[in-house]
């Protein structure tokens, strides 16, 4: 079955031409094509902190800067104000903070492993 490729010579196009190019392509070739968008715009509130903390050793980040993120991450909460009033704080254990620098970094070391899993059952992605 062939599925929409991962291209390394097409990194400066738009993701949808690649993406129609590799429909085209397995279409000449007479193969099967299956697109499966995955949408991970709310993704940053699924990161479980202990899971990234564990993952960032593989990407170089250990000892000092390790205990920097540990300390960002740990002891988080959350609470909601509208005018005079306010909510109780709640722990926070399973996000990302949005609108950091570093937040979309520490989303994508989370997510890392899914290029992983695609490959490993054969399948080509973009």
């Amino acid at each position: 079955m062939g599925l929409v490729g991962h291209c390394s010579r097409h990194s400066e196009l738009p993701a949808g031409k690649v993406i129609l190019d590799g429909v085209f392509t397995a279409a000449d070739d007479k193969q099967v094509t299956v697109l499966i968008g995955l949408d991970l715009s709310a993704a940053f509130d699924t990161v479980d902190h202990r899971l990234l903390l564990d993952r960032l050793p593989e990407f170089g980040v250990t000892e000092i800067p390790l205990c920097w993120l540990q300390s960002y991450l740990e002891d988080r909460t959350q609470f909601i104000k509208m005018g005079q009033h306010k909510s109780h704080a709640t722990e926070v254990d399973v996000t990302v903070p949005q609108g950091s620098v570093r937040g979309p970094l520490l989303l994508a070391v989370y997510c890392s492993p899914i290029a992983d899993v695609i490959a490993h059952h054969g399948v080509k992605y973009h």
